[in-house]
């Protein structure tokens, strides 16, 4: 019998079948993976392990001992930790009052020990080897791949017996996706339970046995050595599938629409020169703050820098966002909860947002009418999947609110496209519907800025790559050259062209 069973789980809300009779199935000393769609019941049966919902039907069994879990606080006395995609920290704390948030000792008058917590926070931060962090940061203050490395920490120093991983590393860079991988494989060789939930294909080729989850039920267990990319997104989406990728034709043009001279912002951007063409997908690489976000920020109008920003042969300077958008630059961001989508609001209200100043005539009225064509042509254009227009953004699948941040940025036809991480945190059906999107926008004269913390996707889906080190381009990589190895080397800072001339045997046994 496997150690932990989670047999015949149901639950519903509403009308709306969440989990039919699905079952789960793990061992110790394992990395299982559970994938599939978004709405296909993984994050449903891992909120139920985790306490945060109860099953209408079905139970749970660790060990040969049925368990029974009310509350979240039963999961952890059991032993069981979760890591969410949504952080829960505290923003307003600092990282020492978080890591130990209801559990740090007090003194006899009950006021918590903050310097005793404070030193063990210390002893985390430097097990886990993280670094560039302090236990007396706030929250609120640091970035989203650090706060989500705080997260990991504060579950891991529990040491619970199950280890669930729920896109835990959909904030982080390619290096610290390694860094969590690994952890995941020392606490398996330990003989814990790790389940690992990501939507990224090569992270969950690399755990021990992957079940696939479609529809509220479980369709399928795999094992990694016996199944490919190809065979798993089939039994995501119910239908075969082949190449996730979509084929790359060229279709550059000798139209410039972006060009930077010199764009320095004091020591995260320093004398950054590009051109981008029209028609072209120039993918942007590096380890997380080595100025991407910083450049993201310049283009988009947050932030200001100096030398030229030249868009479609004229010198602009952009004070604050709007007099971007309105220059013809669309930004998709890091966060769509708190930066893309207004979440109280409608899909039609978020679509329309940019566009309403474009939409009155004799400069009162609103023309309602084109209001409503616009949303309907940008849920087509993005098959957005909603019951309406008129249906609240929160209540969409995390790969349907994306749809909606694009359908937005992108209803007002910008020339130059700006994507941040746009995959983050979607599944992968999602995925090669955004993968085929963005090669459609350069096929029809798009100019776009692709930045991704997945080298894979840099790999596949870009005509041009540079990769950004110390707050400056450390390598431009064209055709043949945008490769795995030569993106991971420049992001560390190595010389690119030296290392593609020597024997790729050489550059795996030292970077490998």
């Amino acid at each position: 019998m496997p150690d932990l069973v989670m047999k015949d789980i149901s639950k519903s809300f509403g009308a709306v079948k969440a989990l039919t009779n699905a079952t789960f199935e793990a061992n110790f000393g394992e990395v299982h993976a559970l994938l599939g769609e978004n709405g296909a019941g993984k994050s449903t049966l891992i909120k139920i392990l985790s306490g945060t919902l109860r099953p209408d039907s079905g139970e749970i069994i660790l060990n040969e001992k049925k368990l029974t879990i009310n509350r979240p606080g039963d999961a952890v006395k059991l032993g069981i930790g979760t890591v969410y995609q949504e952080l829960s920290l505290v923003p307003s704390l600092t990282v020492a009052d978080n890591m130990f948030l209801n559990m740090g000792e007090t003194t006899i008058f009950r006021t918590i020990k903050k310097k005793e917590n404070i030193k063990k926070t210390e002893e985390i931060l430097k097990r886990y080897e993280i670094k560039g962090i302090k236990p007396s940061d706030v929250v609120k203050n640091l970035s989203l791949p650090f706060r989500q490395m705080i997260e990991i920490a504060k579950v891991l120093s529990r040491r619970p017996d199950v280890i669930i991983m729920d896109e835990a590393t959909s904030a982080l860079s390619d290096d610290k996706v390694q860094w969590l991988l690994d952890i995941a494989k020392s606490y398996a060789r330990e003989g814990k339970i790790i389940i690992f939930i990501s939507h990224r294909m090569a992270e969950v080729r690399s755990c021990d046995r992957i079940t696939v989850f479609r529809g509220g039920v479980d369709v399928g267990v795999q094992k990694n050595s016996e199944t490919d990319a190809d065979e798993l997104v089939s039994l995501m989406l119910g239908r075969k599938i082949s190449n996730y990728f979509p084929e790359i034709t060229d279709r550059t043009q000798e139209e410039v629409v972006l060009e930077l001279q010199q764009i320095t912002s004091g020591n995260l951007l320093k004398d950054v020169n590009l051109t981008l063409q029209k028609g072209t997908v120039m993918g942007v690489g590096g380890l997380a703050g080595q100025g991407q976000s910083t450049l993201f920020q310049v283009l988009s109008g947050a932030l200001q820098a100096r030398g030229k920003i030249i868009l479609r042969g004229k010198q602009v300077r952009f004070n604050n966002p709007y007099q971007s958008q309105i220059a013809g630059v669309g930004l998709i961001p890091e966060d769509r909860g708190s930066q893309g989508l207004i979440f109280p609001q409608t899909i039609s209200e978020n679509i329309q947002l940019p566009v309403l100043g474009k939409m009155k005539y004799m400069g009162i009225f609103t023309d309602n009418n084109r209001l409503k064509n616009v949303v309907k042509d940008a849920m087509t254009r993005f098959a957005v999947k909603a019951p309406g227009a008129d249906t609240v953004v929160t209540e969409l699948s995390g790969g349907n609110q994306q749809k909606v941040v694009f359908a937005k940025a992108l209803s007002q036809l910008p020339e130059l496209i700006l994507m941040f991480d746009c995959t983050r945190g979607v599944d992968v059906g999602t995925k090669v519907e955004i993968f085929n999107m963005v090669r459609e926008l350069a096929k029809n004269g798009h100019a776009i800025l692709y930045y991704s913390t997945d080298v894979e996707e840099l790999v596949n889906i870009c005509d041009q790559v540079f990769v950004m080190h110390d707050g400056k381009i450390a390598a431009m990589l064209k055709g043949k050259d945008i490769t795995k190895e030569n993106i991971i080397l420049a992001l560390v800072g190595e010389q690119v062209q030296s290392a593609i001339g020597r024997g790729r045997r050489k550059w795996q046994k030292q970077v490998l």
